[in-house]
């Protein structure tokens, strides 16, 4: 079985800009980052290297959660390049983040089901970040109590 590499960390402690850092380092890696820029949340694509951001102030074609709207064209677009793995022969796939919206459904999801799910034919390694204080409820809800271990980023 393929395990699932989780980064975890308390909120805004750096786990984004630790793992970019990382990725620099790495070959033949895709996926998703979602940096804070200037206070707002984007969506960086590792492959084509293009940013789009995330966190809206528009009103429309939304997801909310707490204070926060998100992007609902970001968010499809997300999915889509999460969802091209299978045609891709990777060494990682990049899973930033996984936070209370795919818990509820939403955001990443159902790509985010489909990827851990099939991950026993997928020859990629998948790293996905999980805040801390959600951890628990990830491991149980994507079913992966024995599927799992800790990543510790080496700098």
């Amino acid at each position: 079985m393929n395990k699932i590499k989780i980064v975890t960390g308390k909120i805004k402690t750096g786990k984004t800009t630790r793992l970019m850092r990382w990725a620099t380092s790495q070959k033949n890696i895709d996926g998703i980052f979602q940096p804070v820029i200037d206070d707002k949340r984007f969506v960086y694509h590792i492959g084509s290297r293009t940013l789009k951001p995330l966190e809206t102030s528009e009103t429309e074609n939304v997801t909310s959660i707490g204070k926060y709207n998100f992007s609902n064209q970001t968010f499809a677009w997300s999915q889509k390049i999460l969802s091209d793995y299978a045609a891709k022969n990777l060494d990682w796939i990049i899973v930033d983040e996984i936070g209370p919206l795919e818990l509820q459904g939403k955001g990443l999801e159902p790509v985010i089901s489909k990827l851990l799910s099939e991950r026993e034919n997928i020859h990629s390694k998948i790293l996905c970040v999980v805040r801390d204080s959600i951890l628990e409820k990830f491991i149980e809800h994507y079913g992966l109590q024995n599927d799992y271990e800790i990543f510790e980023l080496k700098e």
